[in-house]
């Protein structure tokens, strides 16, 4: 097998396993689940360790880098799939918030929590680079390794769960918190459409398709 054959044999084991990470399974919910518990706790007791655990966890960068690569493909159907995916975990992410906010009662919700400010900019920026290492990673295998830092180095779960937290009852307003979520978002996604087009992984896509 020349080199040539083993990166398309690659390209087409790489976007497999992102799909396959990408669904609506037990594995999928387990990690979504538990990334939102680690990150409340952390946001209630101001634990930046606990919340860097949860960013390792979290699977919400996965239906974003899908998205990017449907949009790379022209896909419908996995632009479809991937964007109800994302919305629809980040429903349950809000509502978990609100609920142990609520249930952990008004103390917890009052006390001032991890700050998600900063400059808006630079959040992007940052978002653009860790998305576009993420992609990069996907589609070469030398540095796949890199993904687990681009997960602590974006944010994703925590601010959309500060974001519930604060639409608790007694909770501080944290509009900040989902502004950063969606810069990140778009900012991973904007990224990951670029390097998927450059690595023609939009047609490596097709053709699985076409083969199915």
């Amino acid at each position: 097998m020349n080199s040539k054959t083993q990166i398309e044999v690659y390209k087409h084991e790489a976007i497999n396993d992102l799909l396959n990470r990408t669904r609506h399974d037990v594995d999928f919910y387990v990690l979504l689940v538990g990334s939102i518990f680690l990150a409340a706790f952390a946001i209630f007791n101001d634990s930046v360790v606990t919340l860097i655990a949860s960013m390792i966890v979290s699977p919400l960068a996965t239906p974003i880098l899908t998205l990017g690569l449907g949009i790379a493909s022209r896909s419908w159907r996995l632009i479809g799939r991937s964007f109800i995916l994302l919305c629809f975990a980040s429903a349950i992410a809000l509502l978990a918030a609100v609920v142990l906010a609520v249930a952990l009662g008004h103390n917890h919700v009052a006390d001032q929590f991890i700050s998600f400010t900063g400059n808006r900019t630079d959040s992007f920026i940052v978002a653009v680079v860790s998305g576009t290492i993420a992609a990069y990673g996907i589609m070469r295998p030398k540095v796949a390794s890199a993904i687990t830092g681009v997960a602590i180095a974006v944010s994703l779960l925590p601010p959309l769960v500060a974001t519930g937290i604060g639409l608790a009852p007694g909770g501080i307003t944290a509009d900040d918190a989902f502004v950063l979520f969606l810069l990140n978002v778009f900012g991973i996604l904007i990224a990951s459409v670029v390097v998927f087009i450059c690595f023609g992984a939009g047609k490596v896509y097709q053709s699985m398709m076409r083969s199915q």
